[in-house]
C-alpha cells in the first residue's frame, strides 16, 4: 500500500488508455451524452472530420488505467473534485491515449495528522502527441501510521 508519505512533487507516472472503437463511442453516447456529434457518424463528419468520444467518456477512459493501476494501491480516502478540467481536441476512434500523472504537491492534514492531500495534474495526448485532455485533481490519501506519531 501506498501512502501520502509516498510521493513528491514533481514525480510522474505513466499510463496508456485503451482505444475507443466507434461502437463504443456511439453506445456511451447513446446512454450519457446523446450528441449527433457522438452518435451520428456523417453528422459528425461536417463537424469534426468524424465521429468523436463524448468528453465525459474521454475522462473515464484518461482515469481508468490510473485507477486499476496505480490508485487501487494507494490508501485513498476519497477524491475532492476536479480544477481546471479541460477537453482541449477532440478524441477520435481507435486512438490509445499517452497519459501522464504529475505529482503537484503532497500537504499533510494540519488538523488531522492521519491524512493529506495529494495535488496531481493530468494530462492525456492522442497519437500525434496533442494534448486532449487535462485536469488538476486533489485527493485525500492516508498517512503512514509511523510517520504521524
Amino acid at each position: 500500500m501506498r501512502y501520502l508519505d509516498d510521493f513528491a512533487p514533481g514525480q510522474v507516472y505513466q499510463f496508456r488508455s485503451a482505444p475507443m472503437s466507434a461502437d463504443s463511442i456511439k453506445t456511451f453516447a447513446e446512454e450519457w451524452d446523446p450528441q449527433r456529434l457522438h452518435t451520428d457518424e456523417a453528422f459528425a463528419t461536417t463537424i469534426h472530420g468524424g465521429l468523436i468520444a463524448s468528453g465525459f467518456q474521454t475522462m473515464l477512459e484518461v482515469f481508468k488505467p490510473v485507477m486499476t493501476e496505480m490508485m487501487v494501491n494507494v490508501a485513498n480516502i476519497g477524491g475532492m473534485g476536479f480544477d481546471n478540467l479541460r477537453w482541449l481536441r477532440p478524441v477520435r476512434p481507435n486512438e490509445p491515449l499517452d497519459i501522464e500523472l504529475t505529482v503537484n504537491s503532497v500537504t499533510p492534514s494540519k488538523s488531522k495528522p492521519d491524512r493529506g492531500v495529494l495535488h496531481y495534474t493530468l494530462s492525456a495526448k492522442n497519437p500525434t502527441g496533442e494534448v486532449v485532455f487535462s485536469t488538476d485533481t486533489p485527493v485525500m490519501i492516508q498517512r503512514k501510521q509511523n510517520d504521524i506519531d
